[in-house]
C-alpha cells in the first residue's frame, strides 16, 4: 500500500505539474484573469455593468428631465398592433425593463418592468457605439481630430507593424470599414476568440495594438467589427488627454442638463470598454435620442455641432449592409439608417438583447427601449413598432 500511494503521489504531482505549465504557457499569451472570465462567465449578460468596474459619469447640477405628459393615445396605438394585445403583457414577455415614447420633446409613455425603475442604470451594449461617436463628434468640433486623419497619426505603434495602417482613417473606424479582420461569434470556452478578446480582456489597448490584422483594404467594404471602437477610445483619450468618460461627460452630459450620473465599463488598466459599456437611466438615454433629433441643440445650448448630426443620420452614398421591412439599412458612425418612402429617414442605435434608442425626425419621435433580452423579436420586430407607434400618434 506505501508504495501504490506512492505512485499516486507522484502521478498527482506530474499531473498539477503539467497543469502549472499549461497555466504558464496560456498566460504568456492571454491573461489568467481574463482565462478566468472566459470560462466562468461566458456569454455577456445584461447586469454586466455590475461586474466589470466602471468609471461614473456625473448627473449635471442643473438638472432639466424631459417634461411628462402621459398620453393614453399610446397604449391604444400600439395595442392595435396585431403582435400587442395587451401592452402590459407584451413588455413583460418580451424581458423588458425600460419603454420610454417622447414626442416633442415630450414623455408620452413610460414603463419600467422585471425590477427595474426610472432610476434604473439600463445597460446599453452596443448603443454605447452611438455614445462613443458623439465623443468624436466633440473632438472634431474642438479640432482634435478630424474624421479623414490616419489612424496612425495617434496609433503610430500600428504603422510599425504593418504600414497598412496608415491607409485606415478615423471615419473608416466609425463606418466600419476599416478592412481589420474580425471573426464574430465565439462557441466558448475558447480564449483566441474575438467577441471574447473584445470582452473580457483586462488590457483592451493591448489587445488592439498588439493583435489587429489588416485583411481588406481600408474603406473598401462593412464589416461590424468591435476591434473598431476601442481604437477610437485609444485615439479619444490620447487626442484629448483625458479618459472617454471625463469628456463626455464635461462636454455632453453636463450640458445636456442629464439628471442622473451614467457610467462607462473600464478595462482593468481604466480604458472604457467602448464597443458595450455605457450604460444610463432610460429617461437619459432619450435625452440623448432627443439631442439628435433636435441636431445637436439642448434647449437653447449647442453641444454637437449639427452638421455632424445631420452626417452621422441622414442617408448618403454608402454601402447598403442590410434589409429592413423591404428596404435597405445603412450604416453611418454608429447609427442604423432606415429609409422610408416619404419624408427623412428614420435612424436608431440598437444594442444586443434588444436595446434600442429609435429616432423618427418625421414625426418628432423618439424611443427608448431596455431588456435583458428580446422575447423572439429581432431587430426589424422592434424598429418596425417604433414606426408603426410613429407614424400613428
Amino acid at each position: 500500500m506505501p508504495k501504490r500511494r506512492s505512485r499516486l503521489g507522484r502521478a498527482a504531482l506530474v499531473a498539477l505539474g503539467v497543469i502549472a505549465l499549461g497555466l504558464a504557457g496560456t498566460h504568456l499569451r492571454y491573461p489568467l484573469p481574463y482565462v478566468y472570465r472566459v470560462l466562468a462567465y461566458q456569454d455577456s449578460e445584461f447586469d454586466d455593468i455590475h461586474r466589470f468596474p466602471a468609471r461614473s459619469i456625473a448627473a449635471a447640477p442643473a438638472t432639466s428631465d424631459l417634461p411628462v405628459e402621459l398620453d393614453p393615445r399610446v397604449t391604444e396605438v400600439l395595442e392595435q398592433h396585431s403582435e400587442v394585445r395587451d401592452l402590459g403583457v407584451f413588455l413583460q414577455e418580451t424581458e423588458t425593463t425600460a419603454f420610454l415614447v417622447v414626442r416633442d420633446g415630450r414623455i408620452l409613455a413610460e414603463h419600467y418592468l422585471n425590477s427595474h425603475d426610472r432610476n434604473s442604470l439600463q445597460n446599453t451594449f452596443s448603443v454605447s457605439k452611438a455614445v462613443a461617436s458623439s465623443v468624436v463628434g466633440l473632438a472634431v468640433r474642438d479640432g482634435l481630430v478630424d474624421l479623414g486623419d490616419a489612424i496612425t497619426e495617434f496609433l503610430p505603434e500600428l504603422e510599425e507593424r504593418d504600414t497598412r495602417f496608415a491607409a485606415v482613417t478615423v471615419e473608416d473606424l466609425l463606418d466600419m470599414r476599416s478592412g481589420i479582420l474580425y471573426r464574430p461569434g465565439v462557441g466558448f470556452p475558447f480564449v483566441n476568440a474575438d467577441d471574447a478578446l473584445i470582452y473580457y480582456h483586462p488590457d483592451l489597448e493591448s489587445v488592439v495594438l498588439r493583435r489587429t490584422v489588416i485583411t481588406s483594404p481600408p474603406g473598401s467594404f462593412f464589416q461590424y467589427n468591435n476591434y473598431n471602437p476601442p481604437l477610437l477610445g485609444v485615439i479619444l483619450k490620447r487626442a484629448t488627454g483625458m479618459s472617454v468618460s471625463e469628456y463626455l461627460e464635461r462636454e455632453l452630459w453636463l450640458p445636456l442638463g442629464a439628471a442622473q450620473a451614467a457610467g462607462w465599463t473600464i478595462d482593468d488598466r481604466g480604458l472604457e470598454r467602448m464597443e458595450s459599456g455605457f450604460h444610463a437611466r432610460a429617461r437619459d438615454l432619450a435625452r440623448f435620442g432627443q439631442l439628435y433629433l433636435d441636431g445637436g441643440r439642448a434647449g437653447d445650448r449647442r453641444i454637437l455641432p449639427e452638421s455632424w448630426v445631420r452626417e452621422s443620420t441622414q442617408l448618403s452614398e454608402v454601402l447598403e449592409v442590410e434589409e429592413y421591412d423591404g428596404r435597405s439599412w445603412v450604416y453611418r458612425t454608429g447609427w442604423w439608417i432606415v429609409p422610408r418612402p416619404d419624408g427623412p429617414a428614420d435612424f436608431c442605435a440598437i444594442g444586443r438583447y434588444g436595446q434600442f434608442i429609435y429616432v423618427s425626425p418625421q414625426h418628432h419621435s423618439v424611443f427608448v427601449r431596455n431588456g435583458t433580452g428580446r422575447g423572439g423579436w429581432g431587430d426589424r420586430d422592434w424598429t418596425e413598432l417604433f414606426n408603426f407607434t410613429a407614424e400613428r400618434l
